[in-house]
This record gives structure tokens, C-alpha cells and sequence, in this order.
């Protein structure tokens, strides 16, 4: 059964609603953005906060969208909202030249480590003019993408992606800065507490997503 979003709840869980549809302050809905074509995708610099916010503030737009507590417990008790993340997520594979190879399903199901796949697609090899280079704006959002998809519950499609652009790292043998890499498996692997680019491990971040991982940690040795 799908819930309807209410003007109470923060704009991620009222734009991702797909009962709501709220628009961002422009006026686009997201499956407005969606159906973008490439060309739009890659000029404009302000819809990839909304598809992908994050729980820290961005310090380019300090206006954009974030994910507060109440965002991530939503997301992640809320299969419909999973599902519309999976179609951006979905949206921005088929952008970077990616494809996803899931189970039968389908692939709105919930996905399993070995039926959920990030490979290479058909438009691969002119896709990623636009982003395999040593440096491009694009690994910003791709950090941003891992990050967002983690914390609202989709890891397995998070670490599906981190490893698919780590193949093409290493077999295509692309020039990518290693920083970038770096912040790539940061956001797949950290804590969520800490964001790639806090340089302090022993940092405690956002409190309730500490109080996430450690709640984790203690029912894994219970």
C-alpha cells in the first residue's frame, strides 16, 4: 500500500512520493528530470541535489535539499520510495554508459548481492567521453550518487556501481585521478556516519547515523 506524502514531511520523502510528485523550486517533478535527454543531464548543475541529497549540507548550495533523520527512516521503511531512487539511480547508469543485469524479478525487486549487476551497456563507449577523464565534474555527482543510495537503504546497489567503476578503472586501464577513487570507496565503504570527505576516521558525523551503525554492530554479535 502506498502512503501518501504530507506537506509535513521533508522534501526528499514529498519529491520521491510517487503519489505526491512534489516539484523542486523550479517547478520540475522528478520524473520530469528523468525523461531528460544526456545533453540536459550533463549542463545543468542543480537537479543532482534533489534526485541524490546527502546528510551533510552542500557547501555549493547550502540550499539544497538534505537528508535528515526523519528522510532516512522513511526511505528506508518505504519500498515505493526505494523503487523511485532505483529509477534515478537506473537514470544515471544509463547516462554514465551503465547498465544494470538483474534478476528475474525485475528490477524494481529487491535486490540480492548475487542477482544485482552494474556492467558496461550498449552506449558505454560514448557515454563515458563525458566522465572517464582524470577530472570532471561528473565524479563529484558519482560520489554523491553512492553516498545518497547507501544511506536511503539501497547498498546493494551502491556497492553494484562502486564495483562496476572499479572494473572500468582497472580493465579499461582509464586515467582517473586516485583521489577521486579514493572518495568512490569511501562512499561505498565508510561508516555512514562519516562522509567521504571527512578526513578525521575516528569522526562521529551526523549523531543518529552513528546511532545507526552502532545499533548494526550490536545486533550483528547478538
Amino acid at each position: 500500500m502506498t502512503t501518501a506524502a504530507t506537506p509535513s514531511q521533508p522534501f526528499p520523502v514529498r519529491f520521491y512520493s510517487p503519489t505526491s510528485s512534489v516539484p523542486d523550486s523550479y517547478g520540475r517533478t522528478l520524473g520530469s528530470i528523468l525523461a531528460w535527454p544526456d545533453t540536459a543531464l550533463e549542463y545543468s548543475h542543480d537537479y543532482i541535489q534533489n534526485l541524490f541529497p546527502l546528510p551533510e549540507r552542500s557547501p555549493i548550495n547550502p540550499s539544497a535539499p538534505i537528508i535528515d533523520e526523519q528522510t532516512f527512516t522513511t526511505f528506508r521503511s518505504s519500498p515505493e520510495l526505494q523503487n523511485q531512487l532505483r529509477n534515478s539511480l537506473r537514470r544515471m547508469l544509463q547516462f554514465y554508459g551503465f547498465e544494470i543485469n538483474c534478476s528475474p524479478r525485475g528490477t524494481n525487486a529487491v535486490a540480492e548481492d548475487s542477482a544485482y549487476q552494474v556492467r558496461p551497456g550498449p552506449n558505454f563507449r560514448s557515454a563515458s567521453l563525458k566522465w572517464v577523464k582524470r577530472f570532471d565534474h561528473n565524479h563529484l555527482r558519482i560520489t554523491r550518487i553512492i553516498r545518497c543510495c547507501r544511506v536511503l537503504g539501497l547498498e546493494i546497489e551502491a556497492a553494484a556501481f562502486f564495483d562496476a567503476l572499479l572494473r572500468t578503472v582497472v580493465e579499461k586501464r582509464v586515467v582517473i585521478s586516485q583521489k577521486t577513487v579514493m572518495f568512490w570507496r569511501r562512499a561505498a565503504e565508510r561508516p555512514l556516519y562519516l562522509a567521504p570527505e571527512e578526513e578525521d576516521d575516528g569522526g562521529r558525523g551526523k549523531e543518529w547515523l552513528y546511532r545507526f551503525e552502532e545499533g548494526k554492530e550490536t545486533q550483528g554479535k547478538a
